[in-house]
């Protein structure tokens, strides 16, 4: 898993691609270079083959043939770093004088130059070929006399550099590629630390903070951002959470003295339907308010609490029982399929709650004769719950809306009533439990997906 973050992740790729890049850098360099040094070598050998060439020309001039075999032996010696070969014959093209027993079979290139392969001995030496590269020239009395310098020396040059080349190339981009990973290992380390402790405080944990203590440099400039961000924000969201529980907990108390006595005055005035609806509404306030104490309790303090091993079946079952009498007073179907499953960490109260509020919204918008469905499985490291039901559904421009306290679909405001805060709770409850909340249409009707993870 480790292995598969660091060779995925940007600081690898980077890296592997600044290696790549300096590497054919390098090998352009160093070929330009080489270009270069090749260049002027042959410039040399050029010369030095050249100069041999006027010096036996000259020779032969001078002394003839014994001149040429004395040049020879000094010239053409063990000693010498660079072996020549040289070689005068007649018109005939048979020898005269030199090293060369015959003349050899050339290639002929502009400038009177020539290259040819031949195996020979050097006199009481080893045997020397099979590259040369030769340069001749014809007399006015008839002879040719040829200086061949043996090259195999400049071919190895060649291999070599070629060969150091292509192997500090392959050492550059291993070692690049190791310390890339190397690089980019520590990096995943630390940017998973920090998603770690951010998923956290997404989870509803706002006193988390991002860990600084061994960090250095711009890691450590950017956790401390984020810590004074975290910090601000923290304070806004109590101050947000103070007013509301204030409210709810100022206005709860004088509207249940409003509903009791809204009862006593009901059993001594002549219109009791109408101190009734007062009373149906006075309860629909206190529900709300209720709701957002609730909302409130999961989202603050140490919600994580009151976890124990929870059967996510087991809660299913109870909701249905639960509300199996309204549907059948509806006549509607109460389907369920629901998988047996392992117990994972979770606040069972809460979890019921979540669920029965979908299952209460599920009949309560599917028309008579309609069906809800509920089924559990397990999908990879998930547990998914699904609630379906066969009403009008939400538009799916509203669907993310729909989650926000207080919002209701236009549609349903005046058929059913209803405070907005049912499927916030929803929204507050699966957050806190590590999963998320899907809705999606059901072709017809709604089909809402909880999804709570194994590990959570």
């Amino acid at each position: 898993m480790i292995l598969s973050k660091v060779f995925n992740s940007f600081t690898f790729r980077f890296m592997s691609g600044y290696v790549v890049g300096l590497s054919i850098t390098v090998f352009l360099v160093v070929a330009v270079i080489y270009t270069l040094i090749s260049r002027d070598y042959f410039t040399q050998v050029h010369s030095t083959i050249q100069e041999e060439l006027d010096a036996l020309t000259e020779t032969y001039r001078e002394g003839g043939a014994r001149a040429v075999d004395e040049f020879v032996e000094v010239h053409a010696g063990p000693d010498r770093l660079i072996r020549f070969f040289f070689l005068v014959v007649d018109e005939d093209y048979q020898p005269i004088a030199g090293n060369l027993d015959r003349w050899p079979d050339p290639r002929q290139y502009r400038d009177g130059w020539m290259g040819f392969d031949m195996k020979l001995l050097s006199g009481d030496w080893d045997e020397v070929g099979t590259e040369f590269v030769a340069r001749s020239r014809t007399l006015p009395t008839g002879e040719t006399v040829m200086v061949a310098r043996h090259y195999a020396d400049v071919i190895n040059s060649a291999k070599l550099v070629s060969g150091v080349l292509t192997r500090s190339m392959l050492v550059t981009i291993v070692l690049g590629t190791i310390g890339g990973a190397f690089v980019a290992g520590r990096l995943v380390t630390r940017i998973d630390q920090m998603n770690q402790s951010l998923n956290r405080i997404m989870s509803g944990d706002l006193s988390e903070r991002i860990a600084i203590h061994d960090s250095h440099g711009d890691f450590r400039r950017l956790g401390e951002n984020l810590n004074k961000m975290l910090d601000k924000i923290e304070q806004l969201m109590l101050g947000m959470r103070q007013v509301s529980d204030n409210i709810a907990h100022d206005l709860r108390t004088p509207l249940t003295r409003l509903r009791n006595r809204l009862s006593d005055l009901q059993q001594g005035t002549d219109q009791p339907e109408k101190v009734q609806e007062l009373i149906d509404e006075a309860d629909g306030l206190l529900a709300t308010f209720s709701a957002l104490l609730r909302i409130a309790q999961v989202e603050s303090g140490n919600p994580r609490a009151g976890f124990s091993s929870v059967d996510l079946k087991t809660i299913l079952l109870d909701v249905i029982e639960l509300y199996e009498p309204l549907a059948c007073d509806k006549s509607q179907k109460l389907d369920a399929d629901l998988a047996t499953v392992a117990t994972f960490q979770g606040d069972r109260n809460l979890l019921f709650q979540a669920v029965a509020n979908l299952v209460d919204n599920a009949i309560k918008y599917t028309p008579a004769t309609g069906i809800v469905s509920v089924r559990l499985w397990e999908q990879q490291d998930q547990y998914l719950v699904e609630i379906a039901d066969s009403g009008p559904g939400v538009p799916p421009a509203e669907r993310e809306k729909v989650l926000q306290r207080f919002y209701r679909v236009e549609a349903s405001r005046s058929e059913q009533p209803g405070n907005g805060l049912g499927l916030s709770l929803v929204n507050a409850v699966v957050k806190l439990h590590g999963g998320s909340v899907q809705l999606a249409d059901n072709f017809p009707g709604l089909r809402v997906t909880l999804r709570f993870p194994l590990h959570n």
